[in-house]
């Protein structure tokens, strides 16, 4: 075995113009795979990151009849115990209730349909990041009358400014249309757009009074300690409110898109890394083909003094691990470099800022890569080029060496 890879790692110098190209070659498409994995990867755990921790939480409540029809008056049964009951969950790190409804928002000048997010401000903060996101202004805790937090887009489409009074206008559960001036107390951004032309909060307390259902909420929302125990805090939470009227689920249930992100994401990562991998393999198939066409000869010669077909299979199928081994690592060591140096400076992808925030991601990123997906590329380009180096052996065992010593190349 030691002297078969004596062998195949001298092969791999006798001509080492091709074996540095064939190198160089195998470096390249494993350093591209892995910034294309960082850059993905990172887009995908940024959107989670930003979709769970400002709006979807780990783990979200709703009465069935929210489910069917988001109505301002389908409510959480008994939602203030209800809360009080997660928040005291050991897993909870916190939890917080909100009321939403659809509404029109009005300054003098223009008017939009919005969606109104009635908060706790506290619990809310503990929760999500709404209040990081203020760029102008206070938060909801102000000692104000009616104060309500815009974004920063639709505070441009209004044409008023923080401090200035708006009017929302919404359905209460009578039916009947409900108008009141609130103060804008502070604006937000957020990396998907929409969300700053849509979405305006308020304080809950204030919103459920004019609505006429004081104290109540249609959704609750959960933050986990470890996410790793969501699906069994979910399975255990929906066992508790079993026969209830209330609906468990987790982000992937309670934002689609994002589940359907994600999956798209990996997705593309796969078909990418798989792409690579068949060049790659086309590239280690025609390297080693050819070589194993000029040695016709010398292993004609090999196989006449007694080297038997499997030690033959065994050398070409060394001399193509090693070859591809020496270009990975070089490839899979220069990646982590870039990575590093990626994350440290940021990647800037403000051309693609349009597209990108209409998908929840920002404009520079900060490359990272798991150690564990590094050694899944390896082991890949390593089975690649052992797969691919089945096909010159094979050509090379259908020799018959009294005609290969005879042949002249």
């Amino acid at each position: 075995m030691w002297m078969l890879l004596k062998i195949a790692w001298r092969n791999i110098w006798r001509n080492p113009t091709r074996s540095l190209v064939v190198m160089f070659s195998l470096a390249i498409g494993v350093w591209a795979t892995v910034f294309i994995l960082a850059i993905s990867d990172s887009l995908h755990a940024e959107s989670l990151r930003e979709g769970i921790e400002y709006k979807y939480g780990h783990v979200q409540l709703h009465s069935r009849a929210y489910k069917k029809r988001q109505e301002l008056g389908n409510t959480v049964p008994d939602a203030p115990e209800l809360l009080i009951s997660i928040q005291e969950a050991p897993e909870v790190e916190a939890a917080t209730a909100r009321l939403l409804t659809a509404g029109m928002i009005a300054s003098a000048g223009y008017s939009s349909n919005v969606q109104i997010r009635g908060v706790m401000p506290a619990e809310e903060e503990a929760t999500t990041l709404l209040k990081t996101r203020l760029t102008d202004g206070e938060y909801l805790d102000v000692d104000r009358r009616n104060p309500i937090i815009i974004g920063e887009k639709l505070m441009e489409k209004l044409k008023t400014g923080v401090g200035k009074k708006v009017v929302l206008t919404f359905e209460n559960t009578a039916s009947e249309l409900v108008s009141t001036s609130f103060r804008i107390a502070g604006t937000f951004t957020a990396t998907q757009v929409r969300d700053e032309e849509t979405m305006v909060f308020v304080r809950k307390e204030g919103l459920s009074r004019l609505a006429g259902i004081p104290g109540e909420a249609n959704e609750l929302v959960a933050k986990l300690k470890d996410p790793r125990k969501l699906d069994t805090f979910v399975s255990q939470l929906k066992g508790r409110l079993a026969g209830q009227e209330i609906v468990v689920e987790d982000w992937e249930q309670a934002a689609p898109d994002m589940a359907m992100v994600s999956d798209m994401i990996f997705q593309t990562d796969v078909i990418v890394t798989i792409i690579v991998l068949l060049a790659l393999a086309f590239g280690i198939v025609n390297t080693m083909l050819m070589a194993v066409l000029e040695r016709f000869k010398e292993l004609g010669i090999l196989m006449a003094v007694g080297m038997n077909k499997l030690r033959v299979f065994a050398m070409i199928v060394f001399e193509t691990t090693l070859l591809s081994l020496a270009g990975a690592v070089g490839g899979m060591a220069f990646g982590f470099l870039t990575v590093l140096l990626a994350n440290y400076t940021g990647v800037n992808l403000s051309l693609f800022s349009e597209g990108l925030s209409g998908w929840g991601f920002k404009e520079v990123i900060h490359p990272e890569l798991e150690a564990r997906v590094y050694l899944i590329i390896t082991i890949a380009v390593i089975i690649t080029a052992v797969l691919a180096s089945f096909y010159p052996a094979i050509r090379a065992l259908a020799l018959n060496p009294s005609e290969a010593i005879r042949k002249e190349i």
